[in-house]
């Protein structure tokens, strides 16, 4: 009897602590299948993307995020993001949120960010103007002005110069010239550009300034004429885009052209 009943009583440890164990099982196996928190895919930047940098679809990716925590205004879609402007240096792994970045298109209507405007390998260059040279404040941003540039010779180095008198206007040297400089150069902006984004869109706009397109050697071509000759802009019809081949204009032109028969004096 002894031997048999340290058997059930071995037998009664077994079994609970059988039922222990199993009972620790269930409830682990319970506390893992609790409810689960919801989460939405949302798009984050998978490499740095610098400042005012256009965004490619490579830069970014997408990642699970807890909902509660997501900010406003996520995007769930690539597509949404890529080829958009940082406005805003952006880390990996970074959500990406409707304030950090802008369209091409806004940036151009809201003309704040005036490099954004800028075409690839051409330069913006202001330019200031009085109401004669800017036709009197006919030029608005869009418009496209060809720029006349009239030169004069420098004077003759020689410390003692002797001069004859010309027989007949034969010649240009030593007289101004006044050529067609630049052609189809745009105009991306009148005034400053703080003024020119706070101003009223529909309004014209009268400055002292024009901020033109150029390429850099037409850029450095100007500052050149700017500094040393005299510079007046013609507006150009809109759509108008023709490149167009002028003559010099000097004085012997102007006599010849128009029949002053001027002749120069003799003395």
């Amino acid at each position: 009897m002894r031997r048999g009943g340290r058997i059930l009583v071995l037998l009664g440890v077994v079994l609970g602590l059988v039922t222990a164990l199993g009972t620790f099982v269930v409830l682990g196996s319970s506390q893992q299948a609790g409810p689960a928190i919801p989460t939405k895919s949302v798009v984050v930047a998978q490499q740095n993307i610098g400042n005012l940098a256009e965004i490619s679809v490579e830069a970014l990716g997408k990642a699970d995020w807890p909902e509660a925590s997501l900010p406003p205004g996520v995007f769930e879609r690539v597509d949404e993001v890529a080829g958009r402007i940082a406005l805003q240096p952006i880390y990996p792994g970074q959500i990406i949120l409707p304030q950090m970045i802008v369209s091409k298109d806004k940036a151009k209507e809201s003309r704040t960010y005036a490099s954004l405007i800028v075409p690839d390998g051409k330069v913006a260059v202001s330019f200031q103007i009085t109401p004669l040279s800017g036709v009197a404040g006919a030029i608005q941003p869009g418009d496209s002005v060809d720029i006349l540039l009239t030169l004069a010779p420098p004077p003759p180095v020689t410390q003692t110069t002797t001069v004859k008198a010309p027989t007949a206007f034969t010649g240009t040297e030593g007289q101004p010239v006044t050529q067609l400089f630049l052609q189809d150069v745009p105009v991306i902006q009148v005034g400053t550009w703080s003024a020119g984004a706070a101003a009223d869109k529909n309004a014209p706009v009268q400055a002292n300034y024009l901020t033109f397109i150029l390429d850099r050697q037409d850029a450095l071509a100007l500052k050149a004429a700017r500094e040393q000759g005299q510079i007046e802009l013609s507006l150009r019809r809109a759509g108008d885009h023709k490149p167009v081949t002028t003559e010099p204009v000097t004085l012997q032109y102007i006599n010849k052209r128009f029949n002053f028969n001027l002749v120069p004096a003799i003395r």
